[in-house]
This record gives structure tokens, sequence and C-alpha cells, in this order.
């Protein structure tokens, strides 16, 4: 599947739809998190045999968010977020790396130079990085307690939030959710919209 980029102008801003897949040559499977400094029971590492079904490896990852303590959630974000998690965003989401780099609001020049450097991305990319897995984290969770198993078990998770993330939604002032996650105050209020949509989410 290939989509297109979608810039939704808004009040707020603009929001951005992940866009086609780019050619990216490979998923690093190594993190830029210096080896000294992994996390107890959290790791960015995205194994070699795993990096070739994209979207097998961001649901381990986002299972290791769900089930990850808060605090190590934020030691793992301070001490640096690796590059090659956008690259698994970008081909869970079958989309290219530059519309993620939006996302999180990281430039391409940046990108590449934290990216050939093999250090992690910057401070505030990196906190918006996590605040997507928490919110797809959260998707699936309340999916997983309000589904049925065998509807669960086709639906893609992934082009769900694709597409939510970037529709301008009158709960937010006609800001996309992608907008909101650009602070910890959108971030949560993302959150507290998806705890109301609880009933009412695909199945």
């Amino acid at each position: 599947m290939s989509m297109t980029v979608r810039h939704s102008k808004s009040r707020g801003g603009s929001g951005v739809a992940f866009a086609e897949l780019d050619s990216t040559p490979e998923l690093i499977a190594r993190t830029s998190v210096p080896e000294s400094k992994k996390i107890l029971g959290f790791k960015w590492e995205v194994k070699s045999r795993d990096a070739r079904d994209p979207r097998g490896a961001f649901k381990t990852l986002v299972h290791r968010v769900k089930e990850t303590p808060p605090l190590s959630l934020y030691d793992a974000v301070e001490l640096g977020v690796p590059t090659s998690v956008v690259l698994l965003i970008a081909k869970a989401f079958e989309g290219s790396r530059e519309s993620v780099m939006d996302l999180i609001g990281v430039s391409e020049t940046t990108f590449r130079r934290k990216e050939e450097a093999k250090e992690p991305l910057p401070e505030i990319a990196g906190h918006r990085v996590m605040a997507l897995l928490r919110i797809v984290a959260k998707l699936q969770r309340l999916l997983e307690e309000s589904g049925d198993p065998e509807q669960l078990a086709d639906f893609n998770l992934e082009s769900w939030v694709r597409t939510w993330i970037g529709e301008p939604l009158p709960e937010f002032g006609d800001k996309t959710p992608a907008e909101m996650l650009r602070n910890p105050e959108g971030q949560r209020a993302v959150e507290e919209l998806l705890e109301r949509m609880r009933g009412g989410l695909p199945a």
C-alpha cells in the first residue's frame, strides 16, 4: 500500500499524513545508545531478522513500550532514541522517513548527521517518538480490551493510525493528532481523547 503526502491546514498549523514509501536500504539493527547505558527491561534494538518484517518488529517495540514502567521509558528517552526507530516506523506505516521526521520535528540534515555519526535523535524528537509509540500502545490496549479477538487478528492498526493521525479533529480545534504530539499537553489531550473513544474504536 502506498500513500501520498497530505497536508491538513488548520488554525494550529498543518498536519502531515505518512507519505509514499521510499527506498531506504535497510533498517539499522543496532541502537545508537551506548552499550553501557542500556535500560533494564527496555531496548530499542531491532534484530536483523526482524527487519525483514517491519510491522512485526514495530509491534514488538510497541509491546515493549506497553509493558515497560514509565520511569524506564523516561530513562530510555533521556539516554537517546536511535535513528533506526524512525526507519522502523516509516517501514511499518508504509511511509517515507521524511514524513516521520516531519511528524517528530527533525530536519533531514539533522537526521542524516545523527545517522552517520550513530548518535541518538535530538531530545525533543526522541520525546515525540516515544509519544507516538505510547499512543499506538494505548490504542492496542484499548482494542484488546474492547474488541473481538477474531476481528482484531485482521485489523491493521498501523494503517488506521496512519490515517487517523493526519485528520483534523474538532476535539483539537481542527488540529491533527500529529500536531498535538508536539508537546506534552497535546500528548495528554490525545490520550484522553482515545480513552473517550474506547467504545467507538474500530475492531
